[in-house]
């Protein structure tokens, strides 16, 4: 038994063919097969069994992919540690972050962090919360930037970081945005442009919308507010965003604000971060730079001993930013 077998073995459970985890580790079909089949004598079963044109694990492999799983993670605990011993001189650190943190909360940090550790490259994967948190859980991501509050969280560590308004918008010539004195019951019957069911943004959005008694018709859906803001400046139909991803276009006129008095959106975005993995110094490193960044505070096991509050390199006092407003 081997670390290469069992990486061999997480990709033909992931992928489901032996023919495809061989692409993936730029090795011939025939090579994964010996290795698997030296894996089963060792152990004395079978871990995959036919599926149509591919494989799948038997009850015994699926045993045998959760200690392969565990065993990766803790090598790639064992080079971060060894990568500590040399310092922050290079490395790598691998962040999740929702499509509106990458593009208005954190090219702050990055750019600090790049500035400070310039030997240290930053890997970004951006999507919807939900398959972050999957991809933290795997430990393929070392922290992630996503909305709160999330579910099933107890192996996770969770800081809130930053709170924003959500406005609602619609094209400047929807039959609404002429019309004064509102309340929440006309937006019955107007299509409604939102996340995919199951985003904990759209979550947060029916949640105030229902309890002033509406049900929103949605016709699309997308995770991207980008996306979502040119639907709604097509014409497409209303939307709730942020206000940082819509505000230039309700200055310029291409969208409108539409006011009803009562009806308030908001959402809190999150450091999460798994609760018992080993930290890196470059992952303490990056959140050190996070918290001076946004100006907020974490506790001082996360940071690097050399950035925390006191220290030459940190603020003098930490802050907690909500909507852009900082308090003490």
């Amino acid at each position: 038994m081997n670390l290469t077998t069992l990486k061999y073995l997480v990709s033909i459970a992931e992928l489901g063919s032996l023919t495809a985890a061989a692409g993936a580790h730029y090795v011939t079909q025939p090579a994964i097969s010996i290795r698997l089949r030296k894996l089963q004598d060792e152990l004395g079963v079978a871990l995959v069994e036919p599926k149509g044109r591919g494989v799948r694990l038997t009850r015994a492999g699926e045993v045998v992919l959760d200690y392969a799983r565990r065993f990766g993670r803790l090598e790639e605990e064992l080079l971060r540690e060894i990568a500590d011993l040399e310092g922050l001189e290079r490395g790598r650190i691998a962040i999740g972050t929702i499509d509106a943190a990458s593009a208005y909360v954190l090219p702050r940090v990055f750019s600090r962090f790049r500035e400070r550790y310039p030997g240290i490259d930053i890997s970004l994967e951006v999507m919807a919360t939900n398959p972050l948190l999957m991809e933290l859980r795997a430990g393929r991501l070392d922290l992630v930037v996503g909305t709160l509050p999330i579910e099933g969280g107890g192996d996770l560590e969770v800081f809130p970081i930053y709170t924003e308004r959500l406005l609602l918008v619609a094209h400047p010539r929807h039959p609404l945005s002429r019309r004064r004195n509102l309340t929440s019951a006309a937006l019955g019957g107007h299509a409604f442009i939102s996340f995919h069911e199951g985003a904990i943004t759209r979550r947060i959005i029916e949640k105030v919308l229902s309890a002033q008694g509406v049900s929103p018709r949605v016709t699309m859906t997308t995770d991207s507010p980008e996306a979502i803001r040119n639907l709604v400046a097509a014409g497409l139909g209303m939307a709730i965003l942020p206000e940082k991803v819509v505000r230039d276009d309700i200055r310029r006129r291409s969208l409108v604000e539409i006011r009803i008095p009562g009806l308030a959106f908001e959402r809190t975005l999150g450091l999460i971060i798994p609760a018992r993995r080993y930290r890196s110094s470059t992952v303490r490193a990056f959140l050190s730079v996070l918290a001076g960044g946004l100006a907020i505070e974490l506790p001082e096991r996360l940071l690097l001993a050399r950035e925390r509050p006191g220290t030459a390199a940190s603020r003098p006092k930490a802050q907690r930013v909500f909507g852009g407003r900082r308090i003490e």
